[in-house]
């Protein structure tokens, strides 16, 4: 399928209907456990309207703070966001999501596509993993959260989530409850909010360098991912809001068995 060529005045029903009901699907999925949307989005918006792999990121991470935004209210209100791992988190990512960013800018797209689905196993491994054997929970969160943990928690996920596109809740969610040991609800509201601050700052790098990016169509303009999120962001918001509220009591087993399925339907597609 060619590039979807539109704006937000022109684009036809179908498409914004499409662009509506993956919003809903990543905001839901990233309310709940604490992602930015980017793994629904990014591999949507290439397999539905035909984007490149590079268009679909910059289309995605621009809608990810409102996503995380919303997260991370209705998390904090549940008073489950850890405020003094945030403060350690937030200015080592937003570095590190620069570094990760700079460097998508060298891999052409086909490279990316495959970099992405390998990417989604391995996401669709953590999770299946924890559906069957469990979190484990720390009987001391406070003595675990130092400035070496949070460096290597903070690095990885600023990278990952520059170089993928991705909000970066499922590298820093199972990073969370493995190095620094937080309860599972727990990641899932820290990642939202540091989610908040990194997610601004790499939307506006990854559009503002768009067109360095290699295979892109000549008529791709840094401003063309806030077309295609303007229609993302209303569903993705408002859906991410609400199960984020609903994930404190729901269970979350479900939840991730759902996830997986969709995780491991994007991985074989974008991989085939």
């Amino acid at each position: 399928m060619e590039w979807l060529h539109t704006t937000v005045g022109s684009i036809e029903l179908w498409q914004g209907l499409t662009l509506i009901g993956v919003g809903v699907v990543s905001g839901s999925l990233g309310g709940m456990l604490g992602i930015g949307g980017g793994v629904v989005n990014i591999p949507m918006l290439s397999l539905l309207l035909g984007l490149p792999m590079h268009l679909a990121q910059a289309a995605s991470m621009t809608a990810t703070p409102f996503v995380a935004i919303a997260a991370a209210m209705g998390h904090h209100s549940e008073k489950m966001v850890c405020i003094p791992l945030l403060k350690r988190l937030a200015p080592i990512a937003v570095v590190a999501i620069i570094c990760g960013v700079t460097a998508s800018i060298y891999v052409p797209n086909e490279w990316l596509r495959i970099v992405f689905g390998v990417f989604l196993i391995w996401v669709a491994f953590v999770h299946m993993r924890k559906l069957v054997t469990g979190v484990r929970i720390a009987a001391d969160q406070r003595s675990l959260i130092t400035w070496p943990r949070a460096i290597i928690v903070a690095g990885c996920f600023g990278f990952g989530a520059g170089l993928l596109g991705i909000g970066g809740g499922l590298i820093t969610v199972p990073l969370l409850g493995i190095v620094c040991k937080l309860p599972l609800r727990q990641c899932i509201a820290t990642s939202s909010a540091v989610m908040v601050v990194t997610s601004i700052v790499g939307a506006i790098y990854k559009d503002s360098t768009l067109t360095m990016t290699p295979d892109l169509p000549s008529n791709v303009n840094w401003w063309t991912p806030l077309e295609l999120a303007a229609w993302l962001i209303p569903s993705s918001l408002t859906s991410s809001w609400c199960m984020a509220k609903l994930s404190h009591r729901m269970p979350l087993r479900v939840v991730r068995a759902v996830f997986v399925v969709l995780v491991v339907v994007a991985a074989v597609k974008l991989l085939s």
